[in-house]
Parts: structure tokens; sequence; C-alpha cells
């Protein structure tokens, strides 16, 4: 069974923006995989840092459960993400540990370093994870090709200055989100956070809207849109328009990829 690796920075990064294709990936038999880099632990306003960890690492993996999924801690800390050798084999670890056909991550432009060092600590890792003399500090022994990589898209669906990313693709999650909200409702102690710190009061409407805002872009009620890495070494041909068909829409031409 060939696996799927989602790897986002925070505990319900993946659930905001990529988990209605990990839910109908798992429908068609993958093995799904939801890595975490930190463990969101400065996301409280009271509570330590070790227990809001245990908290959030808790609630991923409740909702990873619910679609048969994996879920994996890096290591990280909040805020702390750098891009230097600890984290790189932290990162190469999981991807170690993995052997995933094709990982999701965060994109290289989004609103908040710490997601942006994700984004290029997990390409780094894709690449380099195939690597037999890379030491990793870890048992697992090297990934057995380089995976497809896809970024999802940005928080809020803009980089820093307002503009939209070029995502290449996307794909139609419409029947996907009843799971995709159960998913995202796992993660009570983010919905407290953002409501405290950044006054997101409607946690779920607003995946919601997200998520509709990236279905007008492929014509269909509900959306999720992705960049395809096409650097060197990495395969270049789109397997997620092969698995998905119809369901997928290539934003490049305009046209189902069927």
């Amino acid at each position: 069974m060939e696996r799927i690796l989602a790897f986002g920075c925070h505990p319900d990064d993946v659930e905001f923006m990529a988990a209605g294709a990990l839910i109908l990936l798992a429908e068609r038999g993958y093995e799904i995989h939801i890595a975490t880099m930190t463990g969101g632990e400065l996301g409280t306003p009271d509570k330590p840092a070790e227990e809001i960890r245990r908290i959030r690492l808790g609630e991923a993996a409740q909702a990873a459960g619910l679609i048969g999924a994996r879920a994996h801690y890096a290591g990280g800390h909040d805020l702390e993400v750098d891009y230097n050798h600890e984290y790189r084999r932290k990162a190469t670890r999981i991807l170690r540990e993995v052997d995933p056909l094709i990982v999701l991550t965060c994109p290289p432009m989004d609103y908040l370093p710490d997601h942006e060092m994700t984004s290029l600590l997990v390409r780094n890792a894709a690449y380099i994870a195939s690597v037999p003399r890379y030491d990793c500090g870890a048992p697992p022994p090297p990934t057995r090709r380089f995976p497809y990589l896809y970024y999802w898209n940005a928080s809020h669906l803009t980089d820093i200055f307002g503009r939209r990313l070029p995502v290449h693709f996307g794909i139609d999650v419409g029947s996907a989100m009843p799971r995709k909200l159960e998913m995202l409702a796992c993660h009570a102690s983010q919905r407290d956070w953002l409501a405290f710190h950044n006054g997101m009061d409607a946690y779920l409407d607003t995946m919601k809207d997200w998520t509709r805002q990236q279905g007008r872009q492929i014509g269909r009620e509900y959306g999720e849109c992705f960049i395809q890495h096409r650097g060197g070494g990495h395969p270049h041909d789109n397997i997620l328009k092969t698995i998905f068909g119809e369901r997928c829409v290539d934003l490049e031409t305009g046209k189902d990829c069927t």
C-alpha cells in the first residue's frame, strides 16, 4: 500500500488546508500519515508548554484517527522553527520513517515564518532522505525514491503582500467536507486560542470559507488547491491529476484533469 505524508507546522495546519484531499486518498486505499513540525506549544494564553503540547498532539492524533491515519510529531517547538542542522534532521527522520510516495506540505510563501521554514525543511528532507550517507540520528533507512512533492495553499489564501499564490490545480473536495469539518473540530484548544489571539471566533466557518473560495477557482462548491514542486530529482508528471481525474481541475489550462 502506497503512503501519503502531509507534513504541517502546527497540529491543525493539515486539517485546514489539505484534509479533503487526504480523505479522498484514504477512500482510494492509500495509507495516510499526518506530521506536525511543532507541538503548538505557545498556542495558549495560560497553559504551560508541556501541557498544551500534550493536548494539541492528542487532538492531532484524534483527528488523524478519524480517517485511519497515523499522526507523527517531529519534535520542534512553536515559533522557533529554523532552517538549521537539528531541524533538518527532525524533518528527514519523519520522511524516512514514512517513506512516502507523495508529500504535501506548507507553501514557501505564507503568513508566518514557522510555516515557511517548515516548507523549506520538508522540501529539503524530501530530497535528502534518500541520500544513504546523510545521518539524521535515527534508525530508519534512506527512502527508496524521490517523492512527488506538493504545496497546499497559503493560510488566508494569499502571501504576505495579499497576492494569491500561483496554484497549479485544484481538487473538488465537496464530498469530503463533513469529515474535514469533523477532523478540524478535534482541535478544540486551537479554536479557543485563535478566538483569544486572532479574534477568529468562527474557526470551522473560516476553514469552510477558505475551502469554498478555492472551490470557486475550479468551478466547484469546495476545493483545495496545490502547487507541484517541479525541481530536479522529483517526478514532474502530476500523480494527483491521475488519481483524481475529473475531480481535478488544471488551473494552468482551465480544464479537468481527465
